[in-house]
């Protein structure tokens, strides 16, 4: 089902395999980025949300500023019961490298892993 859309994100719940998936389209800016890892933040809190991926291969860049504020909500995230999280590697050089560096300034756990498609995060998270 899905839980919001808008021009730059679509995030939809699978309620069978309790996965939120995060779409990203694009060049997000401060406030539609913000306001997307905002309602996922919510839709976790009120929700049984076991597994979280996103899939940034068609994403543009976002600023380190965005990448700090995902990377701040990341306990809220699994505080709410999250136990895995995957990350579908971008396409576009630059943002491949952004979201690189914030795995390595957060020092993710081991239940957060990246992948080069959607096929093999979905099978990875579902084993956990």
């Amino acid at each position: 089902m899905e839980i919001y859309s808008s021009p730059v994100v679509r995030i939809e719940f699978d309620t069978t395999k309790k996965l939120l998936l995060q779409k990203w389209i694009g060049f997000a800016s401060s406030v539609q980025f913000r306001e997307a890892i905002d309602k996922t933040v919510e839709f976790v809190k009120g929700n049984q949300v076991k597994y979280m991926m996103s899939d940034t291969t068609e994403q543009k860049p976002v600023g380190p500023e965005e990448s700090k504020y995902a990377a701040s909500v990341m306990p809220q995230l699994f505080g709410g019961g999250v136990k895995a999280m995957a990350f579908v590697m971008p396409k576009n050089v630059i943002t491949k490298l952004a979201l690189s560096s914030f795995a390595k300034e957060k020092g993710m756990p081991d239940n957060v892993q990246y992948f080069d498609n959607v096929a093999e995060a979905e099978t990875w998270l579902l084993k956990h």
